[in-house]
């Protein structure tokens, strides 16, 4: 079962290129989920690109390393590129964690303590820790 944090970790960036995906898509519905104006066309780029491109670009580059190194752990029972992965696995965790932190502080200093956004830091702590699963076990 060693490999079984690794494929958490893949879940959960599975979990920010789908949704990532999905912005670039439909860019209103990324503005809704966010509970952001829209702004129009240049406000449907942002969304696209950072929402979307963002998540679903870093998210799925980590998986390319994720994927791999699961299969050959399940197999081999652990093998070099298995630092690959926990790389990857650090650069995509820290970005939800680091979207938590952001989110947190905004309730902190801009008094946006909403039922929302406590959500919304609750989840991105979970899906980062998902994808840091690997480093849990070192």
């Amino acid at each position: 079962m060693e490999f079984l944090p690794y494929w958490l970790s893949a879940a959960g960036m599975c979990v920010g290129a789908a949704l990532g995906a999905y912005a670039m898509v439909d860019p209103k519905w990324a503005a809704r989920l966010v509970r952001l104006a829209e702004g129009g066309p240049g406000g449907f780029a942002e969304f696209r690109g950072t929402f979307g491109g963002l998540f679903f670009g870093s998210q799925a580059a980590g998986l390319l390393f994720m994927v791999p190194a699961a299969l050959e752990i399940e197999a081999l029972g652990g093998v070099p590129t298995v630092w690959a992965a926990l790389g990857a696995a650090a650069v995509c965790g820290a970005m939800w964690i680091g979207t938590a932190i952001g989110r947190v502080a905004s309730m902190a200093l801009d008094g946006t303590g909403t039922k929302f956004n406590q959500a919304s830091a609750a989840l991105e702590v979970v899906v980062g820790a998902l994808i840091l699963a690997p480093w849990f076990t070192r």
